[in-house]
């Protein structure tokens, strides 16, 4: 992602292209999701709200583009970063001014900051001492989500509700623990995400075995030394570099198939069709859902397109069918 000026296109869509990551070039760093009611109030007219945030914080900040959504949520990725903890302690104040702002009145605030798997454990504290003292000194409720992928980098979701005092406390703790170990080899690559790590190399993944056996042979040597990739990815690199063009260009094309639960489809499809359409675009296939005779419990999720642009948007398709079934059986679980 660039770093993103302040001019009518950033107001409008944020700072940079989709790429999933952004440049991290200080050492302490802040991440955080802004529904599209906070992140007009921190862009601000023309930019210039963003602009004086970053003169006074001395501080790089930058916001994905709108519709740039982090995966499952209603929320831009903002990405502040300065040479101190201080820096971005002055940052997170204002921020949450921002959020009072933009908050219409409402008396509990809530905010979503992106953590480290490794400053979520400080975070907590041993035997949930150190979140406990948090939520009644500040009467704030806190939760923390489920890591997304695996290491110390893996992201978690840390989720406050309470007043502006409330906030601005559990955001410098959440600050302090993550800074403390911006030392670490994998922080940078934490950093400088603004999808989790394991979601942006599966798109990775998806977007070059779409582009044929040119990608993936570019793909193979971006993998290596990656530590979220896998035996398995390294097997389908092998497998699409060995296809020849004949395969991989057969003008009939290829279809796969599977059943789906009922229950699962409007999730699997996105609001409006927006999953389908997103992934329909990024491979190129043609992807349909449709009902089962006899059958009303489940659907038949049927691709079709060129061989390895069927397989990618299987790929892309089963990740969205995991995610809705993981959120389905969490909302009954805190039914």
């Amino acid at each position: 992602m660039k770093g993103g000026s302040d001019s009518v296109a950033n107001r409008r869509g944020g700072a940079g292209k989709r790429s999933g990551t952004t440049s991290i070039s200080m050492p302490c760093v802040f991440k955080f999701l802004a529904p599209e009611a906070l992140a007009a109030a921190i862009i601000g007219k023309g930019g210039a709200a963003i602009a004086a945030m970053r003169e006074s914080c001395q501080a790089k900040i930058t916001v994905t583009e709108y519709g740039d959504w982090y995966p499952q949520t209603d929320g831009r990725v903002v990405t502040g970063q300065a040479n101190t903890e201080e820096a971005l302690n002055d940052l997170a104040k204002q921020v949450v001014a921002k959020v009072v702002e933009s908050a219409n009145g409402e008396d509990e605030l809530k905010f979503r900051v992106l953590v480290p798997r490794s400053a979520v454990g400080g975070f907590i504290g041993k035997g949930g001492a150190n979140i406990k003292q948090l939520r009644e000194a500040t009467g704030a409720k806190i939760s923390t989500g489920d890591p997304t992928g695996t290491g110390p980098g893996a992201e978690q979701l840390v989720s406050v509700q309470g007043t502006a005092e409330g906030l601005e406390t559990v955001l410098i703790e959440v600050n302090k623990q993550v800074q403390s170990l911006n030392g670490e080899p994998w922080f940078a690559a934490w950093a400088a995400t603004t999808v989790p790590q394991n979601q942006l190399a599966a798109g990775n993944l998806a977007g070059a075995l779409a582009a044929g056996s040119a990608g993936s042979a570019q793909l193979g040597a971006s993998m290596q030394g990656n530590p979220y990739a896998s035996p398995s990815i390294d097997t389908m690199v092998r497998v699409a570099n060995g296809l020849p063009p004949h395969v991989l260009e057969d003008s009939r094309g290829f279809a796969l198939s599977c059943v789906v639960p009922n229950r699962l489809v409007g999730g699997l499809i996105g609001r409006g069709g927006a999953g389908t359409k997103e992934i329909q675009q990024l491979t190129g296939t043609k992807i349909g859902i449709r009902e089962i005779p006899d059958d009303p419990d489940s659907r038949s999720l049927n691709i079709t397109g060129p061989l390895c642009s069927t397989c990618a948007a299987y790929m892309l398709m089963m990740k969205r069918y995991l995610d809705v079934e993981s959120q389905t059986l969490a909302s009954r679980g805190q039914s």
